[in-house]
């Protein structure tokens, strides 16, 4: 695996050794969890103490959060298996919410790739191959779920922490390992949760309501690697979580810092179906 990364700020063997440390233990426990769901509520005003201490404790931990500040977007490639399906991928995140994740497999002997984003406002997807098509909006649940379930980039750092208020759930486990829960509540009142390691603080898992095959879900992703990337650490492979039962795995092969990204390619390119004009009779 190559993860790409420049050097940490924090140099010191003190960090060197907390990392260790840190994947370790994690390592070991990769396998499916089965906390409880975080219970329902509305959304607070304000986030509450204990929740703030967490990811405080989150952001120390896993680089700092100056760290965090300097990682404005990451690249990444892998691969991704799903229900017993291969395929490979190009993820973009940024610091401000916008994501796109292209992906492209093969099936009989044709190559398929199509292309998924979020421009911070609209979702919409395009199929590229094996025959291009127009880029459709996608709305509703599935659309949600794509827009705040990162994989690399979570929302504790301004501007998409502005978007959300945090409360504390109480504890469960991952994996066998105790972890403390809050809920992330999102502009349209939408929920996600966040698992933090008790012990080590680190976010094992994170998730919300999504889609599979039309029906609402709970999906959840599960961090079982690690990779240091600008300072920060950032989970280098993931277990696709549905009603807490495991359903594929992302493995990244590659994550790069700060590129430099033209904001365009986030937005649904207009569309080249030319528009038929009625008669207007007067």
């Amino acid at each position: 695996m190559k993860i790409t990364h420049s050097t940490p700020k924090l140099s010191t063997s003190t960090f060197v050794i907390l990392i260790c440390l840190l994947l370790a233990p994690l390592t070991m426990w990769a396998q499916s969890a089965t906390p409880e769901t975080p219970t329902a509520t509305q959304r607070p005003q304000l986030s509450d103490i204990t929740s703030k201490r967490l990811i405080k404790n989150f952001l120390a931990v896993s680089g700092g959060k100056q760290a965090y500040i300097d990682l404005v977007n990451v690249t990444a490639t892998g691969k991704i298996i799903e229900a017993g399906r291969v395929k490979s991928f190009h993820l973009i995140e940024t610091q401000d919410g916008r994501r796109q994740l292209t992906y492209t497999w093969k099936h009989l002997g044709r190559t398929y790739k199509v292309l998924h984003s979020f421009d911070g406002v609209q979702t919409w997807q395009q199929e590229l191959l094996p025959k291009k098509k127009e880029p459709q909006p996608v709305t509703g649940r599935k659309a949600l779920h794509f827009a705040r379930q990162h994989w690399l980039i979570q929302p504790f750092i301004v501007p998409m922490k502005a978007d959300y208020v945090f409360i504390y759930q109480g504890e469960s486990k991952v994996s066998g390992r105790p972890a403390y829960i809050i809920t992330g509540f999102g502009k349209q009142n939408e929920r996600s949760w966040f698992y933090f390691d008790k012990e080590r603080s680190l976010l094992t898992r994170w998730g919300g309501k999504g889609t599979i095959a039309g029906i609402e879900e709970y999906m959840d992703y599960q961090a079982t690697q690690f990779a240091v990337v600008s300072g920060v650490l950032l989970p280098k492979q993931i277990d696709l979580l549905a009603e807490n039962s495991k359903f594929g795995t992302i493995t990244f092969d590659t994550i790069t810092a700060n590129q430099k990204i033209d904001a365009k390619i986030f937005y649904m390119p207009p569309s080249t179906v030319p528009t038929l004009r009625q008669k207007i009779v007067r």
